[in-house]
């Protein structure tokens, strides 16, 4: 219950975002400033307003980043009645290091409206010691002591609608869309192997996020936000051996970013992400989980025309 309950925050945060008020300038609030008679007019023409902040007219919009992350979390895959062995990413597989590339082009079709599409590759390998007890994964027995190999690289796209607000001090941005996501992980031993893929069962996900952005003068900007969604245990409309699947799954993302702006239609951005990725699909014959909790460090380059 506490992952829905961040889910459907969440969701009320990007929500109250896409109804803000919007206008295509917003004046940075100062304190009220009182003209005595003892003033001069010098100053009183000194006082000023701050500079209005405007909307980017940038129509197109192309990114690319690459992170580098330390993962966490685990895989289960069981069948016939099997639940298979829990196996953690970082500690029974040696995962040590996760890496992630990724690509995304916005159209803006008026200054505060945009759509978003967006591609995602995580590259998860690794190799490890199993030395304690045997190891059954979608059914198939790995006895010990075994090095095991797993490949759990998976990508993800995404298609959203942002809505941009300025309000004082920087843009408030919030995003509804859809994501998808296709997992295929294999699991090797010595002489044999075996993998399950999750995407048979995968559905698209409704997402929602949040973003503010603040600029800080001299091309200087810092960035923070937020997202997430997913989907409660709900039927897949795919069966497996004749049962029905039932498939969940939760999304969260959290970042912040500080960016500089090398030219008008160049900006570098640089900062630290958090990403939790959970999947199950479960039915009378298998029985199977995937998790992901990853933190890093993200820098990506994007060009505005």
């Amino acid at each position: 219950m506490g992952h829905w309950r961040l889910v459907a925050g969440s969701g009320l945060i990007a929500a109250l975002a896409l109804g803000w008020p919007v206008s295509t300038s917003a004046q940075v609030r100062g304190p009220d400033l009182t003209l005595t008679a003892s003033q001069s007019r010098t100053d009183a023409e000194q006082v000023e307003k701050a500079p209005p902040l405007e909307l980017d007219p940038s129509r197109v919009e192309f990114s690319l980043g690459a992170y580098v992350g330390r993962p966490g979390g685990y895989i289960r895959v069981g069948e016939n009645g099997d639940h298979g062995r829990r196996l953690r990413l970082n500690d029974d597989l040696n995962i040590g290091a996760s890496e992630s590339a990724d690509a995304s082009v916005v159209f803006h079709f008026t200054p505060r409206d945009a759509v978003r599409a967006t591609f995602l590759y995580y590259f998860l390998r690794g190799r490890g010691l199993i030395n304690r007890e045997s190891v059954t994964f979608n059914g198939e027995e790995f006895k010990v002591p075994d090095h095991l190999t797993i490949d759990a690289d998976f990508y993800r796209l995404g298609l959203a609608y942002e809505r941009t607000a300025s309000v004082p001090g920087g843009f408030l941005t919030g995003s509804l869309g859809l994501t998808y996501v296709h997992l295929d992980p294999k699991l090797s031993g010595r002489g044999h192997g075996n993998s399950e893929d999750f995407s048979r069962q995968e559905l698209p996900v409704p997402i929602v996020g949040l973003r503010f952005d603040i600029p800080m003068g001299n091309g200087f900007a810092a960035r923070a936000s937020i997202g997430g969604g997913g989907l409660p245990r709900v039927n897949s409309g795919r069966k497996e051996g004749g049962s029905t699947v039932y498939l969940e799954q939760i999304h969260g993302d959290g970042a912040m970013a500080l960016t500089y702006a090398i030219t008008k239609n160049l900006v570098f951005d640089i900062g630290p992400r958090l990403t939790y990725f959970f999947q199950r699909e479960k039915s009378h014959k298998e029985d199977n989980a995937f998790e992901l909790v990853d933190f890093g460090l993200r820098a990506g380059v994007t060009l505005k025309f």
